[in-house]
């Protein structure tokens, strides 16, 4: 369920990419050199009119590669090809990567990553004016309070130096743009994850509006778990209390809700507290695990 209509088209297009053999599909979304334009255009009848009204009007956007022509994602480019070789050069960053386990990656992080440079150039270019006017819009920060450079690059901290980066796929297209292994990138880009594609697709309904289009009524169906991304971001305390409050009618006993705070503190409102159990435990865990840099919190929450 989402607003946006380039990312439901997008992701309609990922399942449709099952049909295609492994090599294409990843010529299809930009990760091989290829062709895609031809690709899109044999799959095209397979999606729906709106996916083809977004697509249709994407041609360059696949010569670029698709995964890459995303606002965000020509952000991030932006500062892998202009901010990071003012920082460090192709050949550290490579030795980054090269680290054996999390002690070397540590000590390679304090005595060759974090320098002045980095600190400095990290906090200006994911300061909250440079955000808003190159990678998100000022719309994303209407809720926040505080320094989100600061807390961006403590974030990174943790990643660099307690997470192994050479799993990170996060870390590697940031600052290389690729991924150095797609069986332990993202499980739909490994091999076996695009061939399970074809019978997950059958159980996937796409819908293009509100979670209050599909949750809620009593017509409507009820749900056992939750995926929420970061949706609390954009609400005021009151609208994310209106929301969690609709999603509560169409959960069964039991349910799970998951999702992220970026900048903006959301967790079950107090309002709620008889009906929902807060996981705090499982939240903390899985905040420490999460491999992308960008989250503040990971909110696990439980329907009684």
């Amino acid at each position: 369920v989402d607003l946006s209509l380039p990312q439901l088209a997008v992701t309609e297009l990922k399942m449709a990419g099952a049909d295609l053999d492994y090599p294409d599909f990843l010529i299809l979304l930009g990760l091989a050199e290829g062709e895609a334009w031809p690709l899109y255009q044999a799959l095209r009848p397979t999606l729906s009119e709106t996916a083809r009204e977004f697509l249709d009007g994407a041609e360059a956007r696949f010569e670029t590669g698709l995964l890459r022509s995303g606002r965000f994602e020509e952000y991030l480019a932006t500062f892998r090809a202009k901010v990071m070789p003012l920082v460090h050069s192709k050949k550290r960053i490579a030795q980054l990567f090269e680290a054996e386990d999390i002690e070397a990656q540590r000590a390679f992080f304090d005595k060759n990553w974090n320098t002045w440079r980095w600190r400095s150039l990290f906090r200006i270019f994911f300061s909250r004016f440079v955000m808003a006017r190159l990678g998100r819009s000022k719309a994303h920060f209407s809720q926040v309070e505080g320094k989100v450079a600061d807390r961006l690059l403590a974030r990174s901290e943790h990643v660099l130096t307690a997470l192994p980066v050479k799993e990170n796929p996060y870390l590697q297209w940031i600052l290389t743009g690729s991924f150095q292994d797609l069986e332990n990138s993202h499980s739909y880009l490994s091999e076996s994850g695009h061939a399970a594609l074809k019978g997950v697709r059958e159980r996937v309904r796409i819908v293009h509006g509100s979670l209050g289009d599909v949750i809620g009524s009593e017509e409507a169906s009820r749900f056992d778990a939750f995926n929420l991304s970061n949706i609390g971001e954009y609400l005021t305390e009151e609208e994310f209390e209106g929301l969690y409050g609709g999603l509560l009618k169409g959960a069964n006993p039991g349910a799970c809700l998951g999702y992220w705070n970026l900048f903006v503190p959301r967790h079950r409102p107090e309002v709620f507290a008889d009906q929902v159990r807060r996981d705090e435990a499982a939240s903390a865990r899985l905040i420490q695990e999460d491999r992308a840099f960008f989250y503040s919190a990971f909110q696990v929450e439980v329907v009684q």
